[in-house]
């Protein structure tokens, strides 16, 4: 059984105190009912002894303890809604063993005194009520063992004991008997008490593991509502939050949603390792925190995506918006590295843009995507056009798949020509989408929808194997652009390859063109594609040459095979002296590094005389002919032949 620590002793634990705070509050009930039998006892007792003794005997003792056991019951009456602090209660309990004792000393030597006047029957009534009064007061000092005990000890026993030890047989038997009640109690006292402490220790244990529980609980809310990563909040706490707030049942109040999205972010977890990406997205979570305040609340989503709901209009929502891609262009210290990143920020807002969750959602990634795509470092907030926009293209995605399917992606080729002879020397292969109603969709919008949705290297690769069939016995070279995503693929230069062998081209004659944003995505997948394929024969262009970043150092990067001068400058140069300084630049350059020029958009002989003039070697345009199917080729170069 639990042992209780003495009254006096240190409360050292949780389970003792609450022992010591229950002991205390069964006092608190027990203790003046305790000296009201008290009371009652004595007023019998000296009924019993009345004229036996003097009147001080069997007055003015009774009255003297009924007037302490008045004080004493008033002190507990008084803290009847009182606990004392844990550590305080060993000094009440210590005070009520102490009590007891003196009270008990009084009763029992009044009740000796009474004894030794009496008569057989009045002795043997003093003897029952003393034992009667002593029992009630034991089971009313159950919490405190040692109290009770006490009242036994000096109440009961030293008429007990007269008894026992006296000359008449009968008031022997009485005393041996009350010998034997009384140790009954006492075992019943221990008993009771074990149990006392046994339920407080159960209840302490249920009432600890019930805040394992409500621990465990709160910690499982934790983690199914807040990001482990960054300590924000997560996608479920942000769909909750905006479900309580635009519900019928919510204050209505308007709000704005920023979808956030870091801007080469994924450079930083390849190149440096998610160690590193990890850090970055904490300090990114601290920083956005600070930035947002107490104006609003940042949630992360997965990923390198975050979002923060803010309250106010449009212009409010802005304000944040910049303010996040102001703090986030800054760079990122670590104890190591610096990172410089940035972000994207999406807005839309409740009720003007969207009434619901879903749409409120979607409408900030359709802001988000738009901002994305004017450049990095942008916000954007919705607008109804967007919408349009986005449904546009998920709608030409769904065609495409189709018309994948059904091979309606056809080439088309555009003439190459050396510009001093007029002779064809190559052409460049352009995809063209043979629509079933006769619509057009130009490549410059499809392309970025192919890229974004994955299908631009199954594209590509279809287009090249059918051009191969198509241009194999031209014995001309093609030239066909990669995309910057393509590179990316440690397959690629095994896929193109395979093309070239099934389809027995030799890749001598293809050439494939990529832009220098191809370069800077990832130079180091890129370099190596490139250089499988160079290895193999593939000739290899930087196309668009003028329009990128660091031009000089790709042109360190990869042995180029030839450069491509935008059309953007070629169409401008005869009315923008700035566009001919250029294009003599690039010629200049590439002359310098023994390398042929190609420029694009010729569209009239004075541009192609004075190209040719200034050095460059080739060019394609209108002039010398649209993109067109492999059968007209074919019939202008019978043309021309003939």
């Amino acid at each position: 059984m639990p042992k209780l620590p003495l009254p006096a002793g240190p409360v050292d634990s949780e389970q003792n105190q609450a022992i010591l705070v229950e002991q205390f509050r069964a006092l608190r009930k027990q203790v003046p009912l305790m000296y009201a039998m008290m009371f009652v006892d004595s007023a019998f007792l000296a009924f019993a002894a009345y004229g036996t003794v003097s009147p001080w005997w069997s007055l003015g003792m009774p009255a003297a303890l009924a007037l302490l056991s008045a004080v004493r019951a008033t002190f507990w009456l008084q803290r009847r809604s009182f606990t004392p602090r844990p550590e305080n209660i060993p000094h009440y309990l210590r005070g009520t063993v102490i009590v007891s004792m003196l009270l008990s000393l009084g009763f029992g030597g009044w009740g000796l005194l009474l004894y030794a006047e009496g008569d057989l029957i009045r002795r043997a009534c003093i003897a029952l009520y003393i034992f009667i009064g002593a029992i009630s007061c034991c089971y009313c000092l159950q919490a405190v063992p040692r109290a009770g005990q006490a009242v036994l000890l000096f109440g009961a026993m030293p008429v007990t004991i007269c008894l026992v030890f006296s000359d008449d047989w009968f008031l022997r038997g009485l005393g041996a008997n009350i010998l034997l009640v009384a140790l009954v109690v006492l075992r019943i006292l221990r008993t009771n008490h074990a149990g006392f402490v046994e339920v407080l220790t159960s209840r302490s244990d249920m009432a600890a593991e019930q805040l394992r529980a409500l621990g465990a609980e709160q910690r499982a809310h934790d983690l199914a509502y807040h990001d482990p990563l960054t300590g924000l909040p997560n996608r479920r706490a942000l769909a909750e939050a905006l479900e309580r707030r635009l519900s019928p049942q919510g204050d209505g109040a308007p709000l704005g949603l920023l979808i956030i999205d870091l801007d080469r972010f994924k450079s930083i977890n390849d190149v440096h390792g998610h160690p590193a990406g990890d850090q970055l997205l904490r300090d990114v979570a601290a920083r956005l925190d600070a930035v947002v305040g107490v104006s609003g609340t940042s949630y992360r989503l997965g990923g390198d995506e975050f979002a923060v709901i803010v309250g106010g209009d449009v212009e409010g929502a802005r304000r944040t918006a910049h303010a996040i891609v102001h703090a986030m262009h800054k760079p990122f210290s670590g104890p190591e590295l610096v990172h410089h990143i940035g972000a994207s920020v999406g807005i839309s807002l409740y009720p003007q843009d969207a009434l619901d969750l879903d749409t409120l959602m979607r409408r900030a990634d359709i802001a988000l995507y738009k901002a994305k795509h004017l450049g990095r470092g942008q916000h954007c907030a919705f607008e109804p056009m967007l919408d349009a926009e986005i449904r546009r293209r998920a709608e030409i995605e769904r065609e495409m798949r189709e018309a994948m399917n059904r091979d309606a992606f056809v080439p088309h080729y555009q003439p190459i020509v050396d510009l001093r002879s007029g002779a064809v020397v190559g052409y460049e292969l352009l995809a063209r989408w043979a629509r079933g109603d006769g619509a057009e969709i130009g490549p410059e919008l499809f392309i970025p929808i192919a890229e974004e949705c994955g299908l631009i290297d199954t594209l590509m690769l279809r287009l090249l194997r059918r051009a191969c069939r198509e241009t194999r016995e031209w014995e001309v070279p093609i030239a066909i652009n990669v995309s910057p995503t393509q590179l990316k693929d440690p397959w690629f230069s095994q896929k193109l390859l395979g093309v070239l062998i099934r389809e027995r081209f030799p890749a001598r004659l293809l050439t494939i063109e990529i832009t220098e944003n191809a370069l800077i995505v990832d130079a180091e997948s890129a370099q190596e594609a490139i250089e499988s394929l160079r290895n193999q024969g593939v000739q290899l262009a930087l196309d668009d040459f003028g329009t990128g970043y660091s031009s000089l150092q790709h042109l360190q990067m990869l042995p180029f095979d030839r450069l491509k001068i935008d059309r953007s400058f070629v169409t401008s140069m005869d009315r923008d002296p700035q566009a001919l300084k250029l294009i003599l630049a690039i010629i200049a350059l590439a002359t310098t590094l023994e390398l042929p020029v190609v420029a694009e958009g010729i569209e009239s002989p004075a541009i192609a005389e004075t190209l040719a003039r200034l050095g460059c070697a080739m060019g394609q345009g209108y002039l010398y002919g649209h993109p067109m199917c492999a059968a007209d080729i074919e019939a202008t170069r019978d043309a021309s032949a003939a």
